[in-house]
């Protein structure tokens, strides 16, 4: 307040065509914009219409984790079905995700929580400040909207079936017992087991398992790219500890022999990613 008032422009549009043509705004509202109000189901219980209003609405999740066409609008025909946002995954909230173990309530309740799920991992990139905001909410109202994402997936099991199954992948994929021969497992060794191994010593905060990981189940390497370029430096809650980036200390194709030895050691059901070193180098470069 105590400084003498400027006279400024206000920068013009730098919108390309045909996104600076506004009035092409009301064609696309007609095509795609619904302007009905929330209906609850009625063959629904309350707190699954309470879980659907805060997601559908204010929570608006589709956002980022439902594909789009070409002109930008959502797909309502794969709803939660995954899409991509600020060079991040959105994985698919659906039966069609790709982790090992299907979310199940209360595995969504600890990660929208916590900022951390025993089996998937833990909140990053776009969706760590989302989960840093939802701190404001309620108990009742994070476990709503658990419910609501849960009944998305059919084949979710409970508590003591995932923690069988996790236990046995973790098994399957342990690296106690191999020899680091490859370049890539000896990046593993040197740069993430510290953190990562399961059963090594508590250090500080969160020691995900990446034999449960989902990043490391997708179908495409580019959330494993981006955390480890960037890591994790302001995690959803303090407890979580955080992870050091490895942008300026690994080469794009050290990054891409990591990745691969990740894939192959901690997804062995899976298919190898493929142009591993382009999406690095893509990522990198913040493009997608």
């Amino acid at each position: 307040m105590a400084q003498a008032p400027v006279r400024a422009t206000t920068p013009e549009h730098e919108l390309k065509f045909p996104f600076n043509l506004r009035p092409l705004l009301a064609g696309w509202n007609a095509l795609f914009h619904d302007t009905k109000s929330f209906q609850p189901d009625p063959t629904k219980s309350e707190i699954w219409n309470r879980g659907a209003y805060l997601v559908e609405g204010l929570g608006h999740c589709s956002a980022c984790h439902s594909p789009r066409n070409a002109l930008g609008a959502e797909l309502q025909s794969a709803y939660l079905g995954g899409g991509f946002a600020e060079g991040w995954e959105a994985p698919a909230l659906t039966s069609l995700s790709k982790a090992p173990i299907p979310w199940s309530e209360d595995e969504l309740y600890a990660y929208l929580r916590t900022g951390q799920s025993r089996f998937h991992g833990v909140a990053a990139g776009p969706m760590a400040p989302v989960v840093k905001e939802l701190a404001a909410l309620s108990d009742q109202d994070i476990r709503a909207m658990a419910v609501y994402l849960g009944s998305f997936n059919d084949a979710a099991t409970d508590g003591s079936a995932q923690e069988a199954l996790a236990v046995k992948l973790e098994h399957a994929t342990a690296t106690s017992a191999v020899v680091p021969a490859s370049f890539g497992a000896r990046l593993y060794q040197g740069a993430c087991a510290v953190c990562h191994e399961v059963g090594g010593p508590p250090l500080f905060g969160s020691r995900p398992s990446l034999s449960l990981n989902s990043n490391l189940h997708s179908a495409v390497p580019d959330n494993l790219i981006q955390v480890i370029l960037h890591g994790i430096r302001e995690p959803a809650t303090g407890d979580l500890g955080y992870m050091p980036g490895f942008k300026e200390s690994m080469t794009d194709s050290q990054v891409a022999e990591l990745v691969s030895y990740l894939r192959r050691q901690f997804a062995p059901d899976k298919p190898a990613w493929t142009s591993i070193e382009t999406a690095v180098g893509r990522i990198r470069q913040g493009t997608r």
